[in-house]
């Protein structure tokens, strides 16, 4: 356009004597296209020069690809003594998955109180829900939960730290039944007890201090889960109390010296060609493979490496939640010079080096090796493989099963891992 105004004005000045404005009907049409036509080209020929010459990076990078099929992998399951007193979450229930009850310990009801209590007006427990697993969303039956006082002569029968479904029976302890309430999301559940317990635990009457929450109708299959201390959301007791010649009446809220759920997981066996994941039974796998052999180039830089492992929705339970998979480097402190896998380590202890989320319609996982495959290809990392976990502070009780590299699985089902390299030329 400012081309065509120069036009303009030039015509306008050479005819200035003749007319006192220019009318742009006196220049034809095909000037005025011509003129555009050539700006045009300018244009073009101006912005050609200036474009960049982008390079195909085939011409800058060898580029390279290797599949590791399932014949190169061998997998491993581990089974620990699933000591899970650090989850924060308790769960009471029964369903086709789980059976679980709550332990709930109140050693240091004395130190709280003062020695001048005389009579206790209220005796409180504060649960705080979290979540209630259902396998049949259909079902809606209210679910009643029994509150027992574990019976064992004063004698402590369990810790958080060192007792398990292993070796906790509840079946070998005689029980006395306090009270029940209804299962609530309704965020605190307030439940009342009768303060002759906590009377008989202040003047030490009664040393078993351990509550036992469990599901009253077994027959209703359903999992119910509150926080734990371990959480921000702790369970505890109010105890409402007066002192000795006093008429007010004082409160204090007493946490529980120790909680644990004890859950039996159903479906132990391990079945071929399967690898089950949960933290409930505090189970994981090693998958060890063999790759060197095809990248001995320590120069190429690893671009891509992605295992990918199938899901056996026969044995998966994920009750519609996330499922969240962690996993190490493994070293020698698990794998041994003979390939042998030592039962005894808690890949819990580790920081982890992978984490992916797994939500609940995926069928499929997939973990991103790109750190070790790089570290192993450029000798600064030893390859024993990788740890498959999922942390005992996992808020669930979901298990994840992953097909591994057995024949009798079909091809498309055995895990693969892709990797992608590049070499400068």
């Amino acid at each position: 356009m400012k081309l065509l105004r120069l036009l303009i004005n030039c015509n306008s000045s050479k005819h200035r004597n003749r007319h006192t404005r220019l009318n742009l009907q006196t220049i034809s049409k095909p000037f005025i296209c011509g003129v555009v036509l050539v700006m045009a080209v300018g244009m073009f020929n101006s912005c050609e020069e200036k474009l960049p010459t982008i390079q195909n990076p085939g011409s800058l990078y060898d580029i390279d690809s290797l599949v590791v099929s399932a014949d190169s992998m061998d997998f491993y399951r581990v089974v620990r003594e699933p000591y899970i007193g650090t989850s924060d979450v308790l769960y009471i229930g029964n369903d086709e998955n789980v059976f679980a009850y709550t332990l709930l310990k109140f050693t240091k009801i004395n130190e709280y109180l003062p020695d001048a209590v005389e009579n206790f007006i209220g005796f409180q427990l504060l649960l705080r829900s979290y979540h209630q697993y259902r396998s049949d969303d259909s079902d809606d039956s209210p679910v009643d939960i029994n509150i027992l006082n574990l019976r064992n002569d004063g004698l402590d029968p369990w810790t958080e730290d060192s007792n398990s479904v292993n070796n906790f029976h509840l079946e070998e302890y005689n029980v006395d039944t306090l009270t029940s309430f209804t299962y609530s999301d309704s965020d605190t559940v307030f439940i009342d007890l009768d303060t002759s317990l906590v009377r008989s635990w202040f003047d030490g009457t009664n040393g078993d201090r351990s509550l036992v929450l469990m599901q009253a109708d077994m027959s209703i299959a359903a999992v119910q889960a509150f926080y734990s201390t371990e959480s921000s959301y702790y369970p505890m007791v109010k105890i409402f109390y007066r002192e000795t010649g006093d008429t007010v009446t004082q409160s204090q809220l007493i946490l529980p010296t120790e909680d644990l759920s004890i859950i039996r997981y159903k479906q132990t066996a391990e079945s071929d060609g399967v690898l089950k994941i949960n933290s409930g039974r505090a189970s994981f796998g090693v998958l060890t493979f063999k790759f060197e052999n095809h990248l001995q180039d320590e120069n190429v830089y690893v671009a891509e490496a992605n295992l990918r492992l199938k899901i056996d929705p026969a044995w998966t339970r994920r009750y519609g939640e996330t499922f969240y998979l962690y996993a190490n480097l493994a070293d020698s402190a698990i794998v041994g010079a003979d390939g042998s896998i030592d039962s005894e380590y808690d890949p819990t202890s580790q920081s982890y080096d992978i984490y992916t989320p797994v939500s609940a319609s995926a069928d499929s996982v997939v973990i991103n090796l790109e750190s070790l495959i790089q570290g192993v290809t450029s000798e600064y990392i030893q390859n024993y493989g990788i740890v498959i976990y999922t942390v005992p502070t996992f808020s669930n009780i979901a298990t994840l099963s992953i097909y591994d590299g057995s024949e009798q699985n079909p091809a498309e089902y055995r895990p693969q891992l892709r990797i992608l390299t590049l070499k400068e030329q």
